[in-house]
């Protein structure tokens, strides 16, 4: 807090020195009236909105010299966003990140944040969340990204449990030829690549091409290797379990490279008549990464694969508005292990319709029906003759039936209530959730605005935690005869998780160009899931078998926070918006150990205790600078803060006296320099972490120092 303030102070000061006629041909009050639209599906001022939120604009992802998506997000308040590898990015909206704490990846990454595209859910439906680096899109084609903090499932659907993310990509403005291009190159070896082509034809009509790729070297030689709780060179590498298993060729022919991501887009917009809008957008990806997610034998970073297709269509008609889209593709996790293989291919089919209806001069409706179904399948990939056994064995599907009803309602100038609630029905588990969200805002005066919402949302139905079906039977060593069982098996019965949130807010235009806004909540979250080790069943040896199935716990994890973030525009010369967050989450009756008594006497899911979720920093922010001293020249200083955390997972359990989990406090400082050569050319320096600090930002991850960046921006 006393950072925030300090930074505050500091665009104050700088402030009061600036003269006025350094304005361009906006005024400072235009520039303060920033707009969003993802609160309530309608544009309106970010000051007037009814939920935490806030907007990044592409000029100011531009300006900051952010490289992808994710790393964009370290610009906007209450994101919390960790490089495990050079651009590999594991992000999350408030925390509430691992509370179970001792997972093997997959529940340490964000399943409760849902990601949109335009109003398209990019989200994954096998184990929940979304893989960055799949999405198809980069930042040329985004006009801004807008984000929700907190529950928002009446508006967008289950998954948006921690809140929302919607990127909303760019519209042709003005008739003819539109050319965009931006390359960068740099070391340690980073290339990096986007360029886009447009053309309106006319007011009914415009199209856009993109495409994009990225091609990253890690910054580090070492891997964290579990067996030793060390970090050593890839061809020192042994596995954990004791049967010193050759590290996989793909790791020894591939570990230099953590990102090789390629994609290509489609934009159609036409309108033929005044009332009548129709979008058409699709794209493909290739990817693989390097993250840390599933683990393997070796060491927490594993390989991963991805082929993505989309078509997505949008019609307005009016007040009506329907959207249909189809996404397939493949994923492929842990490369270079065949079992369990985890390797599949899915596809999902959306569809809404949503009718916003306006009663009156002061109150309007929006009625939706939607409809979702996801079907995955690895049967094109398993070989159970060769002892290839996968994942699913079997194709599997889930969908989702759901009716939703929001209003928005002013019976005063000053006063606002915007409510909603859906009904989501699933087919597994076979069951109806209802999510709901109740918010108000009173204006006090012009220039300040108190506002307060209540919500609840709960996950989607995730594919792996139903369906999982692993099972093999191996010979036990030196035991003549002796069989050891290893099983993995979904429960359709799961609960889903659910967040319950009670927020205050306070906004005010202290001055004509300075806006502060304050959030506190607390929230509750309930209904997790895990994977339960059971004994072995007979005659199975059970000591030298692994028998799990996914199982709801009791636990119960409450989180509390501040967040505080400000706009302040001295002129169109100098922005400063600095914002920080403050929050602390305790998780209740947490498990000692995700077994059953037979298992473990001690860690078991009956002994439990109430701990600090330290997953989640308990202070994270940053601040966004914006010089431009003169008409070519423009330098942007930005950073993001992280306070120290201690991060875990299976190997805690496995190693309770590590310490490879303390994460130091990390301050990341970037900077960018730009000059217009010409009204259509820019060249740049881009230093990513410039003060080259060099700790860790996740538990097992890649020593990240700084990026340096040369690069060209071409505009027509």
């Amino acid at each position: 807090m006393r950072l925030f303030l300090l930074l505050l102070l500091v665009s104050l000061c700088s402030g009061a020195i600036a003269q006025e006629d350094d304005l361009y041909e906006m005024s400072i009050e235009e520039l303060m009236q920033i707009k969003i639209y993802s609160v309530s599906k309608k544009s309106e001022s970010l000051f007037d909105a009814p939920l935490s939120s806030s907007t990044l604009t592409y000029d100011e992802i531009v300006n900051s010299g952010a490289t992808n998506i994710p790393e964009a997000l370290r610009l906007i308040p209450g994101m919390i966003v960790r490089e495990q590898a050079n651009g590999v990015y594991d992000v999350h909206l408030r925390g509430f990140d691992n509370i179970t704490r001792y997972s093997r990846g997959t529940d340490a990454s964000n399943y409760i944040t849902l990601i949109m595209i335009d109003d398209r859910p990019v989200f994954n439906n096998n184990q929940g969340g979304v893989y960055w680096e799949t999405i198809p899109i980069s930042l040329i084609d985004i006009d801004k990204i807008e984000v929700i903090r907190g529950p928002a499932a009446p508006l967008y659907g289950p998954n948006a449990v921690a809140g929302v993310i919607n990127i909303i990509t760019k519209n042709a403005e003005k008739e003819g030829l539109m050319l965009n291009a931006d390359v960068s190159t740099g070391t340690p070896d980073t290339q990096i690549g986007n360029m886009g082509a447009g053309y309106k034809f006319n007011d009914k009509i415009s199209t856009y091409v993109s495409g994009n790729y990225e091609i990253r070297n890690r910054q580090d030689n070492l891997y964290f290797e579990y067996a030793s709780g060390t970090y050593k060179p890839v061809n020192e590498l042994i596995s954990y379990d004791g049967l010193q298993q050759p590290v996989s060729d793909v790791y020894l022919s591939n570990y230099k490279r953590s990102v090789d991501k390629k994609g290509l887009n489609l934009f159609v917009d036409y309108n033929p008549t005044d009332n009548l809008n129709i979008q058409v957008q699709s794209g493909l990806q290739r990817s693989q990464v390097q993250k840390i997610y599933l683990s393997n034998y070796w060491t927490s970073l594993s390989f991963s694969e991805h082929e993505t297709k989309y078509i997505n269509a949008a019609v307005t008609k009016g007040s009506l508005k329907g959207r249909v889209s189809y996404v397939n593709g493949m994923d492929h996790f842990s490369k270079g292990i065949l079992f369990p293989l985890l390797k599949y291919d899915y596809e999902t089919v959306e569809a809404s319709v949503e009718y916003n209806w306006n009663l009156n001069n002061n109150l309007s409706v929006r009625p939706g029906i939607f409809y979702q179904t996801a079907t995955y399948s690895d049967k094109n990939y398993v070989l159970p003759e060769l002892g290839i056994v996968g994942i699913l064995n079997a194709k599997q599907s889930i969908t989702n039936n759901a009716v939703s009803l929001t209003a928005d309602y002013n019976p005063t100038e000053s006063l606002r209530f915007v409510g909603g609630a859906r009904l989501d029905k699933f087919s597994s588990p076979d069951d109806i959730y209802l999510s709901y969200q109740l918010s108000g805002t009173y204006h006090l005066n012009e220039k300040n605005l108190v506002r307060t919402v209540y919500s609840k949302s709960n996950n989607g139905s995730f594919i792996n935690p139903n369906y999982a079906d692993i099972f093999s039977v191996f010979p036990v060593p030196g035991i003549p005869g002796a069989e050891a069982l290893f099983s993995y098996s979904g429960n359709t019965n799961l609960k889903l998780f659910q967040i319950h949130m009670l927020e205050f807010g306070f906004r005010s235009k202290i001055t004509h160009n300075l806006e502060l806004d304050i959030e506190i909540l607390r929230q509750t979250g309930k209904d997790m899931n895990v994977l339960l080790e059971d004994r072995a069943p007979e005659p199975y040896i059970a000591e030298a078998s692994q028998y799990f199935s996914y199982q709801n716990i009791d636990a119960r994890a409450i989180q509390k926070g501040v967040t505080v973030s400000a706009n302040y525009v001295a002129s169109s010369k100098f922005q400063v918006k600095p914002f920080i967050t403050w929050q602390k989450t305790e998780v209740e009756d947490m498990p000692t150990g995700f077994n059953t008594e037979a298992v473990d006497a001690v860690n078991n899911t009956n002994n439990t205790v109430t701990v600090t979720n330290d997953q989640t920093p308990s202070v994270f922010g940053g601040i966004y600078i914006n010089y431009k001293p003169v008409k070519h020249l423009n330098v942007n200083l930005n950073s993001y803060y992280m306070s120290s955390q201690n991060q875990y997972s299976f190997y805690s359990l496995m190693n309770p006296a590590t310490t490879s989990g303390e994460i130091d406090s990390k301050l990341i400082l970037n900077t960018k320099v730009s000059y217009d050569l010409t009204k259509h050319i820019n060249v740049y320096v881009n230093a990513r972490n410039a003060l080259n600090n060099q700790s860790r930002e996740y538990m097992g991850a890649d020593v990240t120092g700084i990026l340096l960046l040369g690069g060209l921006r071409i505009t027509f």
